[in-house]
């Protein structure tokens, strides 16, 4: 049976803070850097503004479904390794629309000894519609990185997105082994911290598999938020978008399970946030699953159900 469980308020944790800050080391690669700036102009969301320095980048805005602007961020092609900081900024102003994606897997690359960072700040302004729907993150066998995403929403906005991790190289069934990833994710509300959310993984969290990720190679987070439903997300029939999601979920589990065995999802329900979290041994089913509850969160938003993004097939 599918698990949906409702989280207590969450306090802020400035020890969380404090652990990646003292992340850095002054021997640095790469230093990358993305700005980007949407903003509603006639009948189209418009990309208003976009700076970058190093090997950061954003292609040409498409429209492939009328006045949503889709936006494909591109990471250094030869991958993260030691001593590179990328740090991506996106801000979607009152009433724009914007699907960001990635067009491959960013990759983190075996350490020096040197730790790789990378600083992710999302703002949707009110009104607005985010989907932050990138292919997965791989992090190679003694990769050393730390990451801190913050998602900062508007109460009028709505927002999904999801983080997607391969550890190791579960092709060749090596483990992530003596590599460390330290990943922290904040969602705040009109300024008010709703999810604070850290995934640490090292060689001394895999000797408690229970309490971490059972020794399996993929994880991910998807979190939704709908400022502009009413309470409950209720349909005709009484059943919440989560009720819904659970119930499709429950539906299609045997067949996600004949392509990965050891999937396993989890709904969770956390002041107005819908949180799902999944475990598994490959990347494709855990990323069907997630693809298709974006598909249901938009037709829910739009009564549209979208296209796939046309770069994931490429």
């Amino acid at each position: 049976m599918t698990q949906v469980t409702q989280c207590e308020d969450i306090k802020n944790d400035e020890a969380t803070e404090q652990a990646f800050a003292a992340t850095s080391l002054p021997v640095r690669g790469w230093e990358a850097e993305l700005v980007l700036g949407y903003e509603v102009s006639r009948d189209k969301t418009v990309l208003r503004h976009s700076s970058h320095r190093g090997p950061l980048a954003i292609q040409r805005a498409l429209y492939p479904e009328g006045g949503v602007c889709h936006s494909h961020v591109l990471h250094p092609p030869g991958g993260v390794v030691g001593g590179d900081s990328l740090d991506v900024k996106v801000t979607a102003s009152h009433e724009a629309q914007v699907l960001l994606t990635t067009p491959g897997a960013t990759r983190f690359y075996r350490s020096d000894g040197r730790i790789a960072t990378l600083e992710q700040h999302f703002n949707v302004g009110e009104s607005a519609r985010l989907e932050w729907v990138p292919l997965e993150n791989i992090a190679f066998p003694g990769a050393i990185l730390a990451t801190q995403t913050d998602f900062r929403l508007s109460s009028s906005c709505q927002f999904i997105g999801w983080d997607i991790w391969t550890l190791g190289q579960p092709a060749t069934q090596t483990p992530f082994g003596h590599g460390d990833l330290n990943g922290l994710t904040r969602v705040f509300v009109d300024d008010a911290l709703l999810l604070c959310e850290r995934l640490r993984v090292n060689a001394e969290s895999q000797r408690f598999p229970a309490s971490s990720l059972r020794h399996l190679p993929v994880c991910g987070t998807l979190i939704m938020y709908d400022g502009k439903a009413e309470q409950g997300y209720s349909d005709s029939q009484g059943h919440t978008l989560c009720e819904r999601l659970v119930a499709w979920w429950e539906e299609q589990r045997a067949d996600f399970q004949l392509r990965d065995p050891a999937l396993t999802v989890g709904f969770t329900v956390c002041d107005g946030l819908l949180i799902v979290r999944a475990l598994g041994e490959q990347t494709e089913a855990l990323f069907a699953v997630f693809t298709h509850l974006w598909q249901c969160v938009r037709l829910e938003w739009t009564g549209v159900i979208p296209d796939i993004p046309r770069i994931w097939r490429t």
